[in-house]
């Protein structure tokens, strides 16, 4: 069965050509191609800032102020984590049930799957989070040493993010409704992460709902990094990563039991 990192370490050049070709072919045949990589959290931003900014007056606190510009930031900022997660996942749910030419090969790591997937819109999202530190630079002024923290997040978000793809993507092939609920579920975690509002002004009694959403925790440490330049919380973090390894073990071990009936079925 192996191990996720010999599968990293065996599969790297496999993991990274999926990937990227799926990353490819999504934009395949169109007029702007990967163009849209940027077009696409535009447009969704201005949305976003005008609906919760504008219409609905929202305000962030920790003296952000009330700049429509330093607004859009760091909603992008918490929009980017949200993202990493959410397509990984929505796009996982299907992945293998899409290739059934894939599964009759025997020889075939069929669980790089989900994991190349995870990296076909990983990229993409890079492209965010650069514009949300270009933007801190330049219209907030909070670029900080604490950049260099970035890291330490994105990576257990990133493990989090394929075990849990793991397990949808076995899932998938016997349960054909799980798209529809998963569709649904992330709509709901959209909103039940701190992404358009801050952290501080939901009421006590639902202040818990945030403590057991993994999410809201990775967008949290994001924006200290790089919105308030404060070092993450390392205690948190450390929980983050802790769960996000036994997440990543998991995922993978339940695929790899799992998988052996994927032919039966598709």
């Amino acid at each position: 069965m192996g191990t996720p990192l010999s599968l990293i370490r065996n599969h790297r050049v496999l993991l990274w050509r999926f990937g990227w070709r799926s990353l490819t072919q999504r934009y395949k045949g169109s007029l702007f191609g990967l163009l849209w990589t940027v077009i696409t959290p535009v447009c969704m931003l201005c949305i976003y800032t005008f609906m919760f900014s504008v219409v609905f007056q929202a305000r962030w606190g920790h003296g952000v102020g009330d700049s429509k510009m330093a607004f859009a930031i760091v909603l992008l900022c918490g929009l980017t984590v949200y993202q990493i997660f959410s397509e990984s996942l929505g796009a996982s749910v299907q992945v293998v049930s899409n290739n059934p030419n894939y599964v009759k090969k025997v020889v075939f790591p069929l669980e790089i799957l989900p994991f190349s997937t995870h990296i076909s819109f990983l990229i993409p999202n890079m492209i965010w989070l650069v514009m949300v530190i270009a933007g801190a630079y330049i219209f907030m002024d909070s670029l900080s040493v604490t950049l260099v923290a970035l890291p330490l997040i994105l990576f257990p978000l990133s493990l989090f993010t394929i075990g849990v793809s793991w397990l949808c993507a076995s899932l998938g092939v016997f349960i054909r409704d799980l798209s529809h609920f998963i569709t649904i579920v992330l709509r709901m975690l959209l909103f039940l992460t701190p992404i358009f509002y801050d952290t501080d002004r939901i009421p006590h009694p639902w202040h818990y709902i945030l403590l057991v959403n993994p999410i809201a925790h990775f967008v949290n440490q994001m924006r200290r990094i790089l919105i308030y330049g404060y070092w993450p919380d390392w205690r948190i973090l450390a929980g983050l990563t802790v769960l996000s390894l036994i997440v990543f073990q998991l995922g993978y071990l339940w695929f790899m039991r799992t998988k052996k009936g994927f032919a039966d079925v598709l």
